[in-house]
């Protein structure tokens, strides 16, 4: 230890620990420790502190060197070798020496692991039964226990007992299950469509192509005749003159009007009262009584009316219930026309962008192109486009429509583009 410095007062243990130097002490026991964890030069033999160079022998085959990397540990297990020479603290540990309580307890575990092995195969026996028989509908379960079905608990309390027992209900919409349109995955083709059907079923199909046509041709006719038709052809010089007509229209003033002119400023100079002035005219008393006698007899014939109308309806009995019995029929008819509507609706694709779904052309044709065998027969339609039109019906896909002349960078239009020329200032007159 080094001498103490005369500056620094030395008189308390606080001023010792603080000023004293041990550093000398501090690097012999750390010196030490580093002996004890790696051992003394001294101790060491040779081969460990020196080390040879030597030639690595190629006789060495791949399959050796295999078997070495296998023997040997691995890598990443390194780090968790113990490389210290530290001895251990405790020497006495709870270690069993003893040959017969180490196979007394080995036999205990192989025991337990039988008897667990043999209870896993008798239930798997007795589980084969239930399998094969399928008496219970899992599917048909509900979610809430009898004991709760009763009038004493409310819904709210069914829901937050569910809730916290670990099996809450989930409401989920039907709309999540529900299919959008009934409409069949591959709908069968009508019977006169086929490459040699019976002649009734041909003149059938026919019938209805053709009636399809003439609804498309007398829509089309409608179109022309109530919007086509309506406007009228104009030359130029006639609608020149019709747009000057409109322009100029009470710009030009009658001589009269204009005579006439200021008599009416002078009268609309003059002011007059909108409303009369209002006098606060007292009524009498014979007034106020004859107004309350008359509100009374009011009242007095509402009262008589209402209940005339009471003994005319007890006479009214079987009109009213037979007119009740009326309006009931008439609910249940809408009501099942409804239902009728509904199914209907079901059956037609529904609208899921822009377009409409379009349906496509019957497969018709004519009696000359009809084949005679399947080998002379040709495909009246590609099965993709079946399939894709398919698609459409089912409102899997939202119906598309073929648009020429229209760039792939702007399809916000249906129709085609149409160009016309710019009439700007730069171009001569």
């Amino acid at each position: 230890m080094k001498e103490k410095n005369r500056h620094i007062s030395m008189k308390t243990k606080a001023a010792w620990r603080k000023n004293i130097n041990i550093s000398d002490v501090d690097s012999f026991l750390e010196e030490q420790r580093q002996e004890e964890r790696i051992g003394t030069v001294a101790d060491k033999s040779d081969a460990e502190l020196f080390l040879s160079e030597t030639i690595p022998s190629t006789e060495k085959s791949l399959k050796k060197a295999r078997k070495d990397k296998f023997s040997a540990s691995p890598k990443y297990c390194i780090s968790l070798e113990n490389s210290s020479k530290v001895p251990d603290p405790i020497v006495k540990r709870n270690r069993v020496t003893n040959d017969a309580k180490i196979t007394k307890r080995t036999s205990q575990v192989s025991r337990l692991e039988q008897k667990k092995l043999k209870s896993l195969v008798g239930n798997h026996k007795s589980l084969r039964g239930v399998k094969n028989s399928f008496n219970k509908d899992i599917w048909a379960e509900e979610a809430v226990p009898s004991e709760l079905k009763h009038e004493w608990f409310p819904e709210h309390v069914v829901l937050h007992h569910m809730k916290n027992t670990g099996k809450p209900l989930v409401k989920v919409a039907e709309s999540t299950h529900a299919k959008p349109n009934a409409v069949q995955n591959v709908e069968i083709p009508a019977s006169g469509a086929s490459y040699n059907p019976s002649i009734d079923d041909y003149n059938e199909l026919k019938q209805t192509v053709i009636e399809k046509e003439r609804k498309k041709i007398k829509h089309s006719e409608h179109l022309d005749r109530v919007v086509t038709k309506k406007f009228i052809k104009m030359s130029k010089e006639e609608r020149e003159a019709m747009v000057l007509k409109e322009m100029s229209e009470g710009l030009f003033e009658n001589a009269d009007k204009t005579t006439a002119a200021p008599d009416e400023e002078d009268s609309e100079n003059e002011y007059s009262a909108v409303n009369q002035p209002v006098q606060n005219k007292k009524k009498k008393r014979s007034e106020k009584n004859r107004q309350f006698r008359a509100v009374a007899r009011r009242n007095l014939e509402a009262i008589t009316k209402v209940e005339l109308k009471k003994l005319k309806d007890i006479n009214k009995v079987k009109e009213l219930s037979t007119e009740l019995n009326k309006k009931e029929k008439g609910i249940a008819k809408k009501r099942e026309n409804r239902a009728k509507r509904m199914e209907e609706k079901l059956q037609k694709p529904g609208r899921v962008a822009y377009l409409q779904y379009e349906e496509p052309e019957d497969d018709f044709l004519e009696p000359t192109e009809l084949a005679d065998s399947l080998r002379t027969l040709a495909p009246a339609k590609s099965l993709v486009a079946d399939r894709f039109k398919s698609f459409q019906k089912r409102t899997l896909i939202a119906p598309k429509k073929h648009r020429d002349g229209i760039p792939r960078t702007n399809r916000s239009t249906l129709k085609k583009w149409k160009r016309y020329t710019l009439s700007t200032h730069k171009e001569a007159p």
